[in-house]
């Protein structure tokens, strides 16, 4: 149970397939849940007039449609963090203000040039590597992919696509985008751990342009006990969004061998 007295109820909010189609797009073991870049779109509303940056963001417990009935939840706030909790007072999601950093604070990725790029498009990816319905699908051209890094382009992806529902043109954070940059860190994870991951705890989280059309650019790199780093931007290198010290919460399924087969062939 959640007991700091200093947060207060303050809104409700209800998941379900009906009114939000792209909660299918996401499944564990045939049972839809709500994908994180969600949850923190939706905690993050709590101070979306003064704040694009956040901190000590920490999935505790996925918010599961079961049966896929709808589930509902409340979003609770004080002025400088934001919870989600089940009816019953469980936890489920956490997250704090934070400072904001401004686009031009030194983070830049410079575009690739002299790399060989590997195309792998959504049908080589989608569902035979990752289970994300078309709302959450991309093209990948990839410059980098080793264990400490990954150097990916991305294309062909849906901003404002009607199976969002109410985030369809509603959105604190780029939605699709910071899902997509999950994966990218799901398929570094797929290539050299042996088991799956779920996204569940990021350090901080940075959005310095919301409504980027075009391609981008992602840096994703890997550092000690498997703590990711993620830089997004458009092809000039301008950031978009930036993500420190995402953690996967592991399962004891093994990731199968046929999956690591495919993923190696498809980015040499």
């Amino acid at each position: 149970m959640y007991k700091d007295m200093n947060i207060q109820k303050d809104r409700k909010c209800v998941f379900s397939i009906e009114e939000l189609p792209f909660l299918a797009d996401h499944q564990l073991e045939g049972t839809p849940f709500v994908p994180m870049a969600v949850i923190v779109d939706e905690l993050a509303r709590t101070f979306r007039h003064d704040c694009c940056s956040f901190a000590d963001i920490e999935i505790k417990m996925p918010v599961m449609l079961r049966r896929k009935r709808a589930k509902s939840v409340v979003c609770a706030s004080d002025e400088s963090s934001a919870s989600l909790l089940d009816e019953a007072g469980n936890l489920h999601a956490s997250l704090k203000k934070s400072a904001n950093i401004v686009s031009d604070s030194g983070f830049m990725l410079a575009a690739p040039r002299t790399a060989m790029p590997v195309a792998v498009l959504k049908h080589q990816i989608y569902p035979a590597l990752m289970f994300h319905g078309p709302t959450f699908q991309a093209d990948f051209v990839f410059y980098e992919f080793d264990r400490q890094s990954v150097l990916v382009e991305l294309s062909d992806f849906g901003r404002d696509n009607s199976t969002l529902g109410r985030y369809a043109s509603d959105q604190c954070i780029p939605i699709v985008l910071f899902d997509l940059l999950l994966q990218t860190a799901g398929l570094q994870l797929m290539a050299f751990s042996d088991t799956y991951g779920l996204p569940a705890a990021c350090a901080s989280l940075s959005v310095f342009a919301g409504n980027h059309t075009g391609n981008v650019l992602v840096r994703t790199t890997c550092h000690a006990g498997e703590i990711y780093n993620i830089l997004a931007s458009d092809l000039s290198g301008k950031p978009l969004l930036a993500c420190s010290g995402l953690r996967f919460a592991t399962s004891s399924r093994r990731i199968e061998t046929e999956k690591k087969d495919l993923l190696e062939k498809l980015i040499k």
